[in-house]
């Protein structure tokens, strides 16, 4: 009887960790195809990080029947006000749009994107025994998929400017529309957008995994590529950003990390003190290289004046129309949809056409969700902020940079189902745990 128990239980093992194993190899195919929104898409819903997230909840539904239990702290604030949030989704369906196909078409993007990009990955995460190394495999896919998208936006910009090739008609992409999409700045050059939709959405992604590759080279301790690679590898994110010429990013991002930095301003003094010579030898090589190239191209006069143009444009104009639709109306509901909003899709709705939807993410769940939606959200990204700057890491300063840029961004657009920014708040909440104290690094990694 006892050889019988003691053959259950191994069985039992066997099967918990070739479930765990699965969801950890899953989860790094996510992690490296997070950039193909666009690119090798199937359709503009169906994507490769859908369908491996998707694939990601099913493990994280079968493995939490068979347990009959969550990890440990996987329950937390976050999730609690994130359910909140979704039951709210559907509750102003249900006194708005029931009956309205595209409001619950968006019901159903809301649910999803935050239960497959979120959840479950957060689930994953929390799940595996070897949480060092599943860090410090996401890690390195995380840099690897940010290096081939950083690579691809120079090569398209190069190649479509100087050599009138544009790389987008040999990727399939999910619409003709996304296929003949070659928008100009200044009417000089196209910009480079990589694998995503648009340029400003590349940027976004760049934002936001670019600060886990300069952790991941300079110091996670797992890279041992040569100086000159890694600071070929910064170049190449640099010239990735203008490039892709976003304003949204050349204003974002310097204020992402002045805003770390005055949080970790401690630690960052005692690096440059401790690391003195090492930053000015790498700062001086990638600078010198941009200063080389800027003198061949004038960057510096090609962003000021993409601002600039920015400011004086239809699309300003178009942003701005929008906006001002959300006040015109917002304002004039009653107090009932005030609180509770027009519903998932609410500009259709209220019956307007798809170009009155709000480009911000904020303007848009208040029109849609109301007051309680927007406070939902607004204390689910409090909450993951908190969370941030608890990691007392170094990828702490990282991490903090990519949530500000992620959480401005958002202003300038409403697109929450893709999953770069929840990836990144699941990744802070998984670090969160692993580095509780000042030594848990050097514990973790030595």
């Amino acid at each position: 009887m006892d050889i019988l128990q003691n053959h259950k239980r191994s069985t039992f093992l066997q099967s918990r960790q070739g479930v765990e194993i699965w969801g950890n190899n899953i989860l790094l195919l996510y992690i490296f195809t997070m950039p193909f929104i666009s690119a090798f898409a199937f359709s503009p819903t169906i994507s490769l990080p859908l369908l491996f997230a998707l694939t990601l909840f099913i493990v994280m539904v079968v493995e939490t029947i068979r347990t009959l239990k969550l990890p440990l702290e996987f329950i937390g604030f976050d999730l609690v006000i994130l359910f909140t949030f979704l039951f709210f989704v559907v509750f102003s369906f249900a006194i708005n749009g029931l009956g309205n196909t595209l409001s619950f078409n968006h019901t159903l993007a809301y649910l999803s994107s935050f239960l497959l990009f979120y959840v479950a990955i957060k689930f994953i995460f929390f799940n595996a025994k070897n949480k060092v190394m599943l860090f410090r495999r996401a890690l390195q896919l995380i840099s690897f998929t940010t290096i081939i998208s950083a690579v691809y936006a120079n090569a398209e910009f190069i190649l479509s400017n100087f050599f009138d090739i544009d790389l987008n008609e040999f990727i399939p992409r999910s619409s003709e529309a996304e296929v003949s999409y070659r928008p100009k700045v200044i009417q000089l050059f196209y910009r480079a957008r990589g694998f995503s939709t648009e340029s400003g959405h590349f940027t976004f992604m760049m934002e936001l995994f670019s600060p886990l590759v300069i952790y991941y080279m300079y110091f996670s301790g797992f890279c041992k590529w040569p100086s000159l690679v890694k600071a070929f590898v910064v170049i190449l994110i640099i010239l990735s950003f203008i490039f892709a010429v976003s304003s949204a990013s050349f204003l974002i991002l310097p204020v992402a990390i002045f805003l770390a930095s005055l949080v970790h301003l401690k630690k960052i003094f005692l690096y440059f003190k401790r690391q003195r010579i090492k930053f000015f030898i790498t700062s001086g090589v990638v600078f010198g290289v941009v200063l080389i190239i800027n003198y061949l191209f004038s960057f510096y006069a090609l962003i000021l004046l993409s601002i600039s143009d920015k400011m004086d444009s239809n699309s300003l104009d178009d942003r701005q129309a929008r906006i001002n639709f959300f006040y015109n109306n917002f304002f004039h509901f009653d107090l009932v949809k005030k609180i509770v909003g027009a519903g998932p899709a609410g500009f259709d709705v209220l019956g307007y056409d798809e170009s009155k939807a709000i480009l911000s993410l904020y303007y848009s769940v208040t029109f849609e969700l109301g007051l309680v939606g927007l406070f939902l959200l607004s204390f689910f990204l409090i909450n993951i902020i908190f969370h941030a700057l608890q990691i007392k890491s170094n990828i702490g300063f990282f991490l903090l940079i990519s949530l500000i840029s992620g959480i401005f961004h958002y202003y300038f657009i409403a697109n929450f189902w893709y999953p770069w920014f929840w990836f990144i708040a699941a990744f802070i909440m998984f670090c969160s745990k692993i580095f509780t104290n000042t030594d848990s690094e050097s514990n973790l990694f030595t």
